[in-house]
C-alpha cells in the first residue's frame, strides 16, 4: 500500500482473518464470541481497521478505520457482545482529520476519544454528550495530501504541529499528556490535556541529540508503566529511541538502539511495541525482518538486545510483515501476527523476558485468520479482539484459562 493514497498499508502488508472456536494450547483456549464485518448487519466503520481500544470497564469499543476514514463506536453488553453504535467519517459534514485513520486512544473515562489521521496529518477528538459522541476538536496544519506525500519540496516551517503522517498515539497514566508518532514529520508531538479536556500542543520533538540527529521516521510510541521512560520506533531508521521522562514531562535522551549495532539483530522496520508490566522488557514486531525482537533492561538502566524470533522458530511462515502485537496485563502471554502472513501466534514469557513459542491459530469456523492488522487484550485478560485489515473484520474471543 505504499503507493500514493495507499501508503498506509506499506507499513502493514494488508489483511483478512479466521479462527477455530477453540485455540488448542496448554495454556488457554479461545472461544469465539462474535465476528463483525464491515457493511454486514448494519455494521460500519470496519474498512481496514487499524487500531482497537476497549474501555477499562468493558462498556465500549473504539475502532479506527484506514479505508473508511472513520472512527467506529460499539457498545458492549455483559456477555461481551458488541453492538454497533456510531460512526464518524471524513465524508460527513463538519468532520475533519480522519483520512487514513490510524491510532486511537481515550481519556476521561472514555468521554473523550482521540484519533490520528495519517493522510490528514491530524488529531481529531470526539466528546461524549449524554449517551452519544460528537466531533469536538481538530488539530492540523491543514496541508494537502499532494503537498505532504507527493511534493519534492520540503514542508519546512509549514509543519507546526508535527502531525504529518500521524500514526500512533499513547496517553500518560495521569491523562495529562498525549504522545503522537508521525512518520512524515519525522517527529513526536507532545500535547497537553487541559482541565476543560481540550488538547493543546506542548512541543514537537524531532531529534535525539547528541545520540541521533533524527528519530528514523517514527510510527510507534510507548511509555513505561511508571511513565518515566518514552520509547519511539523509527521505521525507516530501524531504530529505537529511549528518553527518560520526568514527572513534569521533560524528556532527556537516554539511548538509541539500531539494527546491526551493539548486537541488535533482525531489527528491520520496527513497527509495533509493547512493554512488560514490570518495565524490564520491550517486545517489538519488525515488519521488514518478519521478526519479534526482545530487549531487556540492564542494571545500568540501559537496554540490550535479548532475543529475536522469526518464521524459522514457528514452523517456517506466518510472521511476514510482523506488525501486530499485544501483551497480557500479567506479562505472561504475547500475541503476535504478521500483516502479510497468516494466523495469530501465542508466546509465553519467562521471568527473564525470553519468549517461547506455544501455538498458533489459523482459522475459526471456516474463516481464515490472514493478514491481521490489530490485536487487543482487555485489561482484565478475559477477552481478545483481532482485526483484519483488508478482511474488514473484527473477531471477538473469550480467553478461557485451562
Amino acid at each position: 500500500m505504499f503507493n500514493n493514497k495507499k501508503l498506509i498499508t506499506f507499513f502493514f502488508f494488508i489483511m483478512l482473518v479466521n479462527f477455530n472456536a477453540t485455540y488448542a494450547s496448554d495454556i488457554e483456549s479461545l472461544q469465539l464470541i462474535q465476528i463483525l464485518k464491515d457493511d454486514v448487519n448494519d455494521v460500519d466503520g470496519l474498512g481496514n481497521p487499524r487500531s482497537v481500544k476497549v474501555l477499562s470497564d468493558n462498556s465500549k469499543v473504539f475502532v479506527s478505520s484506514g479505508d473508511d476514514n472513520a472512527l467506529a463506536v460499539f457498545n458492549l453488553d455483559e456477555n461481551f457482545n458488541l453492538t454497533f453504535s456510531q460512526v464518524f467519517k471524513n465524508a460527513s459534514t463538519n468532520i475533519n482529520g480522519l483520512e487514513g485513520a490510524s491510532g486511537v486512544t481515550y481519556f476521561d473515562h472514555g468521554n473523550q476519544v482521540v484519533v490520528t489521521g495519517f493522510y490528514d496529518g491530524a488529531l481529531t477528538k470526539f466528546s461524549k454528550s449524554n449517551r452519544s459522541y460528537r466531533f469536538s476538536q481538530f488539530i492540523s496544519d491543514g496541508l494537502s495530501y499532494d503537498r505532504v506525500f507527493d511534493s519534492d519540496v520540503p514542508v519546512g516551517e509549514l509543519d507546526n504541529f508535527g502531525l504529518l503522517g500521524a500514526w500512533d498515539i499513547v496517553k500518560t497514566t495521569n491523562e495529562k499528556q498525549l504522545y503522537v508518532a508521525s512518520y512524515m514529520s519525522n517527529a513526536i508531538s507532545i500535547l497537553d490535556i487541559m482541565s476543560d479536556k481540550k488538547i493543546s500542543l506542548n512541543r514537537v520533538v524531532k531529534d535525539a541529540k547528541p545520540l541521533s540527529n533524527d528519530l528514523g521516521k517514527p510510527i510507534a510510541v510507548a511509555l513505561s508503566p511508571l511513565n518515566n521512560e518514552l520509547y519511539v520506533l523509527g521505521f525507516d531508521g530501524h531504530q529505537l529511541t529511549i528518553y527518560d521522562r520526568s514527572v513534569r514531562g521533560d524528556l532527556l535522551v537516554k539511548q538509541v538502539l539500531k539494527n546491526g549495532v551493539a548486537g541488535v539483530k533482525q531489527f528491520i522496520n520496527p513497527q509495533k511495541m509493547v512493554v512488560s508490566p514490570n518495565g524490564r522488557f520491550l517486545y517489538v514486531a519488525c515488519s521488514g525482518s518478519n521478526s519479534l525482537v526482545v530487549f531487556h533492561k540492564l542494571d545500568t538502566g540501559q537496554y540490550a538486545f535479548l532475543q529475536a524470533i522469526n518464521n524459522s522458530d514457528i514452523g517456517g511462515s506466518g510472521l511476514e510483515g510482523a506488525s501486530s502485537l499485544a501483551i497480557s496485563s500479567d506479562g505472561l502471554k504475547i500475541y503476535v501476527a504478521g500483516e502479510s502472513g497468516s494466523g495469530l501466534y501465542l508466546f509465553s514469557a519467562s521471568a527473564d523476558g525470553r519468549l517461547s513459542y506455544k501455538n498458533k491459530l489459523l482459522s475459526v469456523h471456516d474463516n481464515k485468520l490472514n493478514r491481521i492488522s490489530s490485536i487487543t487484550v482487555t485489561d482484565d485478560n478475559r477477552h481478545l479482539l483481532v482485526a483484519t485489515g483488508k478482511g474488514n473484520s473484527l473477531f471477538v474471543f473469550k480467553i478461557k484459562t485451562l
